[in-house]
């Protein structure tokens, strides 16, 4: 199920120059983008199912994880012709345009929430029922810390849409 709440965010774009037709980048991107998750078409998905911020997408991404709702869309788009190749082929230019978002599940949330109550247990266990200014202090951080760690928006998710640019950079 996609959570309709994600707010997608423009991530980046890249130009590349090939030989192949449309459906034949498509379906490439497509098989690069379907490693990481469960990629659906537009034509394969009810754009009412998306969330509202995704725009026109041509692929849709699903690589959510346990504590996190996490989803990339693809836009590719016909940027006119880049000249001919010694067999008199036509090289187009594409630009293939992707956008990110990812979102904590509830049982993040609640894991967080644990976790900060967890620290703060245990300053009062450590301090044997009167825990001392700076043990408490100490404990705070180490709660508020984790919490934020848990409740940070996704850095593999940054980290895949470079890795898919780079990818398509290369295309030929």
């Amino acid at each position: 199920m996609i959570e309709k709440r994600v707010q997608m965010m423009d991530a980046g774009m890249r130009l590349f120059q090939t030989e192949k037709p449309f459906g034949t980048v498509l379906g490439g991107i497509k098989t690069e983008m379907a490693k990481y998750g469960n990629v659906q078409r537009a034509n394969e998905i009810d754009p009412a199912r998306l969330p509202d911020s995704t725009g026109e997408t041509d692929l849709f991404l699903d690589w959510s994880s346990a504590t996190k709702y996490r989803y990339i869309s693809c836009k590719l788009e016909d940027a006119g012709e880049a000249g001919t190749t010694d067999e008199g082929e036509t090289i187009h230019r594409y630009a293939v345009l992707l956008k990110e978002g990812n979102r904590n599940k509830p049982m993040n949330t609640v894991l967080s929430a644990a976790a900060f109550l967890i620290y703060l247990a245990l300053a009062w266990i450590i301090g044997k029922g009167h825990p001392s200014f700076w043990l408490v202090l100490i404990f705070l951080a180490l709660g508020c810390i984790t919490a934020f760690r848990l409740l940070r928006p996704s850095k593999a998710a940054t980290e895949l849409v470079s890795k898919l640019l780079d990818i398509f950079k290369e295309a030929k």
